[in-house]
């Protein structure tokens, strides 16, 4: 199953990190999507790379008129990577991938994950209108091209995949980011795909929680931090990291049980600390 992570006209130095993390845990078949000026950075890794502009043919008009915008772009662009993505599995007809943003790190070898549908694209929800892709399993283009079709221009990537596990349930389900609890409609919606795993997923406020927010967004020591928006209280539990075949695992503790965590979102950009 291959890794897909994309970046696009910014450099962020710690995808790197995500890489050397990914063949800790075995993860060979990884794919970088990015513009042509960057292709020496990965030269020392091994790493399939696709240039995006073979894939985008006007790919550098676009950039053109994003390099004044805000962080070169980042809104259009964390969007725009899913039209990156839907053109290199169109094209090279690619099956079953999971993309992770550059900051989210795995800890399994992907191919151990037995997603529960995988006619389905899965994602991570952590409230009861926001997605957070920064990890998701994509089964086809043609499932991904039908959420595209949906999205808003005038909406972030979070939003527009929100509205496509409610308008394309056929085709989208959501990944656990807690045990399974039905004292509610919205933890249930995302926590009802836990008894598949036995483990948990983090779409953001548990790597928020452990390691603090982006300090462009806020500046100083914010370890600790809890997510406004996110349903779950990752606060009221306790983390522990376990050495598993010389590999760090994170596990969260609830009612005196462990239970392991599949990826963490770094949101603070220092991955290097939980590697």
């Amino acid at each position: 199953m291959q890794i897909v992570m994309v970046m696009l006209n910014n450099l962020q130095p710690y995808i790197v990190d995500n890489i050397q993390n990914l063949k800790i845990h075995n993860n060979e078949d990884v794919v970088i999507i990015t513009d042509k000026k960057f292709n020496n950075y990965f030269d020392k890794y091994q790493v399939n790379i696709i240039n995006v502009e073979d894939l985008i043919p006007d790919y550098n008009k676009l950039i053109c008129n994003l390099n004044n915008t805000f962080r070169g772009g980042f809104w259009k662009l964390t969007s725009y990577r899913f039209n990156v993505i839907y053109e290199y599995m169109n094209k090279y007809n690619i099956q079953n991938i999971i993309h992770i943003e550059n900051d989210v790190l795995i800890y399994k070898n992907v191919n151990s994950i037995r997603f529960h549908n995988m006619n389905k694209l899965l994602l991570t929800m952590d409230s009861k209108n926001r997605c957070i892709p920064g990890i998701m399993f994509i089964p086809n283009p043609t499932i991904l091209k039908k959420c595209l079709d949906l999205f808003n221009p005038s909406l972030n990537d979070m939003q527009n995949f929100s509205n496509c596990y409610y308008r394309l349930s056929e085709h989208v389900d959501s990944l656990p980011i807690f045990l399974e609890d039905s004292t509610n409609d919205v933890s249930n919606m995302i926590t009802k795909n836990f008894k598949y795993y036995n483990c948990i997923f983090d779409a953001a406020a548990i790597g928020q929680y452990l390691g603090g927010v982006d300090p462009r967004n806020k500046s100083g020591d914010t370890t600790g931090f809890v997510n406004e928006t996110c349903v779950i209280d990752y606060s009221k539990y306790k983390f522990i990291w376990k050495n598993e075949n010389d590999k760090k695992i994170p596990y969260m503790i609830v009612n005196n049980n462990e239970y392991s965590i599949v990826n963490l979102h770094i949101h603070c950009k220092n991955l290097k600390k939980f590697i």
